[in-house]
């Protein structure tokens, strides 16, 4: 096998320029899918992340009547404990299964402020400060002010509500809202931080105050809309759900609870591994098309090299080393394009990692619940190269067998008549 080996070898630096012309039509392409690669990574791990924050959490708790009422931010469907005695002992019990290491408790109802005769619709979140920085660390999307603070009459606002709302740090504001019993009420909180996010939801929409505070004001004591369970990694919450799924079949007796795994919880998710898929597809596509380079280049050698062919048959050499031996030549050629492409690609991938690239413009007009930062930063890592390494090689060494068939059947008589 390595006088195979080294024949190929020798064989490619005959004509070299067509064996350069096809490195570099290979390396374009790997060029081409790594970087395409690590930028639509670095878009779903920024997306999933943003969904785990602000949506789903790793594992989500909600009353199994929320679900289908999500959309409207129904109040009359919250989690208050697994015998209503509230979340806090919930909260606890919860705290106590292993792979459980924060429970982030959250209310969300709509609200309204009216602005010179115009309604301007907002989401208020109440939340536990301490819980939502440790998780989402929200606090660092602070541009002015400060966190609200535990059982404070105090709101955080996004920077584009309150440029809505012409308002400013310290001033108050008069929101009004629904409570579960179908009363319109109305508190006037003061405003002690701006939020500057890159997700219009969080900049254009919502505003924070306390738990306590939602909670007294929407006469839901103990209450609140979702709880988000946090595990070490996303990734594996679903090792976690078995030890879940005993404690609520212990605790959750009228079955009230639903458990939601991160990837579970809305639609988005579920497109994105279709996703996935399509771009798997389009990656070998690209490189199909650049190994029609290689391929035309060994049609042509053994165009050229028939009567050589012929003379190495009928010296002995068998149809499948024949076979071997052009698979090899495109292999090499394969591989080299694949490492030079990979290489480039990676350096350009990390380039542009730091950078990112700005689709703010392409996004506008979106809807908000879309959980997609308008800065793309792509993913560097060394398992994409590898990746992209061995998909050329693959896809290129499945693609030299067409013309190395063609040269392992011609009969030994008939290419040695070949002019």
């Amino acid at each position: 096998m390595n006088y195979l080996w080294n024949l190929a070898r020798k064989n490619l630096s005959r004509s070299k320029i067509r064996t350069s012309i096809s490195i570099i039509a290979i390396a374009i392409a790997i060029i081409a899918v790594t970087f395409a690669r690590g930028l639509i990574n670095g878009m779903i791990e920024s997306t999933y992340q943003n969904h785990i924050y602000y949506k789903a959490g790793h594992i989500r708790v909600i009353d199994n009547e929320y679900e289908l009422k999500e959309r409207i931010l129904s109040l009359n469907h919250s989690v208050d404990g697994f015998s209503g005695e509230g979340t806090s002992m919930m909260a606890d019990k919860l705290k106590e299964v292993e792979g459980i290491t924060q429970v982030v408790p959250r209310i969300k109802f709509g609200a309204v402020v009216i602005q010179e005769d115009e309604l301007v619709r907002m989401l208020g979140w109440g939340i536990d400060p301490d819980e939502e920085i440790k998780f989402t660390h929200i606090d660092k999307d602070l541009s002015e002010g400060r966190m609200v603070q535990p059982g404070s009459r105090e709101i955080v606002m996004g920077s584009g509500l309150m440029k809505k709302l012409n308002r400013e740090v310290e001033d108050k504001v008069t929101i009004v809202y629904t409570t579960p019993y179908g009363s319109i009420k109305g508190s006037t909180l003061t405003i002690v931080g701006k939020i500057q996010s890159s997700l219009p939801l969080i900049n254009d929409n919502v505003f924070y105050l306390p738990i306590e505070q939602a909670q007294e004001m929407l006469e839901m004591p103990g209450q609140v809309s979702e709880l988000l369970l946090i595990t070490p990694d996303y990734k594996n919450a679903g090792s976690v759900l078995p030890a879940l799924t005993k404690l609520f079949a212990q605790e959750d007796k009228s079955n009230k609870y639903i458990l939601q795994i991160w990837d579970e919880v809305g639609e988005l998710v579920g497109l994105f591994k279709i996703a996935i898929n399509i771009y798997n597809f389009i990656y070998i596509f690209i490189i199909v098309l650049a190994s029609f380079v290689l391929i035309n280049t060994l049609i042509m050698i053994i165009n050229e090299r028939t009567r050589e062919i012929g003379m190495m048959t009928a010296l002995g050499l068998k149809s499948r080393e024949i076979l071997y031996l052009f698979v090899m030549e495109g292999v090499t050629i394969g591989a080299i394009g694949s490492f030079i492409g990979a290489i480039l690609g990676g350096i350009i991938t990390k380039m542009v990692s730091v950078t990112g690239i700005d689709y703010s413009a392409a996004m506008e007009g979106m809807s908000a619940d879309l959980m997609f930062d308008p800065i793309f930063y792509p993913v560097f890592s060394l398992e994409n190269l590898i990746f992209c390494f061995f998909l050329g090689v693959l896809v290129v060494t499945i693609a030299c067998i067409i013309p190395a068939r063609r040269a392992a059947r011609l009969e030994p008589t008939e290419a040695l008549r070949q002019i």
